[in-house]
């Protein structure tokens, strides 16, 4: 039998790590650390660390990220350990939360609706066509700038959103799949803990488990902007892009036009300032505030 990937990958790794950096003196042969040097290191027998490097042996998450320190791995590096030697990823410990230069310019050039955001759908960048169909992002205070307090707490959202009952629900199920992956982060916790202060997404949160992953397209029937209740929207593919990094978690959402049609010209307007069901109760828009943060206010 070959030689395993996880032990090929083990073996090179082990050859680069300097005797220096697990205290040992320097040696004359060429060559890095030995197994019983790391398997010593790792605070485990050598059989059990040949019994890894042969693929024999299933390490647990703490030898994976014990072997992490003590080789000097990279954050790319570990994660590849990890799925040579148990099949999964390394569970996440953050998820990218800054601006990438690249995804927005991707974003600004679309003529269509699209956006940038992380895990958490804290919206990183957006380009114009979403001001103008959904709402202008870069209007809010930085800390409401997010698709999922835009959706249970913005009331011009259940206008956008021909089906947004429906919407609502994939999103809370959206949300459901990811906590999987990304409970114990403290900034995907704290989203989190504020969208279950919105009633309408507790509610959905508490009910059947259902699970949605972000497909890579699903159509969505958007109100054309300035078009009221009885307009039956206009189908638009919308498809998720995520940079493959480990731990980033970003993701580009982007809202395709049909073919032949014919969208509105941009204009500086946001869809809130044209939407006529704002207009008819008064040009005045109460954002839904979380019942936790209605609480802490009054306290």
């Amino acid at each position: 039998m070959g030689e395993t990937l996880v032990g090929a990958l083990l073996r090179h790794w082990r050859n680069r790590v300097p005797p220096a950096s697990l205290g040992l003196p320097p040696r004359v042969r060429r060559g890095g650390v030995t197994q019983a040097d790391i398997a010593a290191a790792a605070g485990c027998s050598l059989r059990t660390y040949a019994g890894i490097e042969a693929g024999s042996v299933r390490p647990s998450g703490a030898q994976l990220d014990s072997l992490g320190d003590l080789l000097h791995l990279s954050a790319d590096e570990r994660h590849t350990l990890w799925r040579a030697a148990v099949g999964t990823a390394r569970p996440a410990t953050s998820f990218a939360a800054g601006h990438d230069s690249g995804l927005a310019r991707m974003v600004y050039a679309l003529p269509y609706p699209a956006y940038v955001t992380d895990a958490a759908w804290r919206v990183l960048a957006a380009n114009r066509a979403v001001a103008q169909w959904f709402v202008d992002f870069g209007a809010m205070p930085p800390a409401d700038r997010n698709i999922g307090k835009w959706i249970f707490g913005h009331p011009h959202a259940r206008h956008v959103f021909v089906h947004w009952n429906r919407f609502a629900e994939e999103f809370v199920a959206r949300v459901r799949a990811l906590s999987a992956a990304l409970k114990g982060v403290a900034a995907f916790d704290a989203f989190l803990s504020g969208m279950r202060g919105y009633p309408d997404f507790e509610v959905r949160w508490t009910a059947d488990p259902l699970i949605n992953i972000d497909p890579p397209t699903v159509r969505r029937f958007f109100r054309e902007p300035g078009k009221g209740l009885s307009d039956p929207g206009v189908p638009l593919d919308m498809v998720i892009l995520s940079p493959m990094g480990p731990e980033d978690g970003r993701r580009i959402v982007v809202f395709e036009y049909p073919d032949g049609y014919q969208p509105p010209e941009l204009t500086d307007l946001s869809a809130d300032q044209v939407c006529p069901s704002v207009h008819q109760k008064g040009n005045h828009l109460t954002l839904a505030i979380p019942v936790r943060q209605m609480s802490s206010c009054a306290a």
